[in-house]
């Protein structure tokens, strides 16, 4: 996987949503979500569990319909597109899941190769064996080509995930809770790791954790989601010294 050349221009906008609605049985899960994303950036979203934030990011990769407002990626409105437009967009927006999602009867290099094949984006054997390589070297693990899912740590798993994302040069990259269950060293070189894809490969994005170390380390911009809207935004250190009580609320561990 080659580097992104330097001459992108990082103020090209990726993502945008205004007025994004969406609710589940008559709970209005997102109310008034306005968002607008440019490339090269990390935002993180922070909020207490079950108020959404998963939920937004599904709706970006069209795995959940919204009911109103505007979702373009890449300039094209999620919603309008159908299932082949979907699965274009799918190759060039990287979800991370909070499981990794690996494949337990695959050896790590059986799990890189997977997309590559499914989405039939290439079949030389020497060069899936050197996307493969590179990908592995990006993430710390070259040595863990032939094992097994079983054999890993918890945080070699979650390199090995990103390293699955990373094999189809994704433009986008969503995390979902990318620290959740690893002890505190291992949390820091997951989110140092964020920080390097992003500066490698110029890579976009939204990074939904709990992680406040995680916010502090990866985060260009955070997002404060409360009640179905944004409710707070800025650099961590912004929001962290506010003058609102409620904001400086969530970085008091910090």
């Amino acid at each position: 996987m080659s580097e992104i050349s330097e001459h992108i221009d990082q103020n090209e906008t990726l993502i945008e949503i205004k007025n994004l609605q969406k609710a589940f049985n008559g709970n209005q899960v997102l109310k008034d979500i306005n968002l607008t994303i440019k490339r090269s950036e990390n935002i993180v979203v922070l909020g207490k569990s079950g108020i959404g934030k998963s939920v937004l990011i599904k709706c970006i990769v069209g795995l959940i319909q919204p009911d109103s407002g505007v979702l373009k990626v890449f300039g094209r409105e999620v919603t309008e597109m159908n299932q082949k437009e979907l699965n274009d967009l799918r190759t060039r927006v990287g979800f991370i899941f909070q499981g990794n999602a690996l494949y337990d009867s695959m050896t790590v290099r059986e799990n890189l190769e997977f997309p590559l094949r499914r989405n039939k984006i290439m079949k030389d054997t020497k060069l899936i064996n050197e996307l493969i390589l590179d990908v592995l070297d990006s993430v710390g693990l070259l040595e863990a080509i032939d094992k097994m899912p079983s054999e890993l740590s918890g945080g070699m798993k979650k390199r090995i995930g990103l390293a699955r994302t990373l094999i189809l040069k994704p433009e986008i990259i969503l995390y979902d809770e990318p620290t959740t269950g690893l002890d505190p060293l291992t949390a820091r070189e997951i989110s140092n790791l964020i920080v390097k894809i992003q500066q490698k490969y110029k890579a976009t994005s939204i990074i939904i954790t709990h992680d406040l170390n995680c916010a502090k380390i990866a985060s260009d911009r955070l997002m404060i989601l409360h009640d179905g809207v944004f409710k707070a935004k800025g650099s961590f250190d912004e929001l962290k010294n506010s003058e609102n009580s409620w904001v400086r609320s969530f970085f008091e561990t910090v």
